[in-house]
């Protein structure tokens, strides 16, 4: 696939915001299929632009969990919980 940095750019930053695959396709002006067959492949620039985007969303969320957590708050004690047993499962088992 043919793509630019600016393109890859704007992939990693709508992977960010959390659109889906198809959408980031037709905002950047490429095939729906290609994009997501780039995405599922590993080791291309596609994949890895759509992914940091998603791990900087989910690195913030978790920031923010964590911060919660430590402030008091049980919810977010609770999800904390959750992803340090999927975490600890994934050490195990990863």
């Amino acid at each position: 696939m043919n793509i630019t940095e600016e393109q890859l750019k704007a992939v990693e930053d709508m992977a960010y915001r959390l659109f889906p695959a198809h959408i980031i396709a037709i905002n950047i002006g490429v095939d729906e299929l290609e994009l997501k067959n780039e995405i599922r492949t590993p080791d291309t620039d596609v994949r890895k632009a759509f992914f940091r985007g998603y791990i900087r969303q989910q690195n913030m969320l978790r920031e923010s969990i964590i911060k919660s957590a430590k402030n008091g708050s049980n919810p977010a004690q609770m999800e904390l919980i959750k992803l340090l047993k999927e975490f600890n499962r994934n050490l195990i088992y990863g």
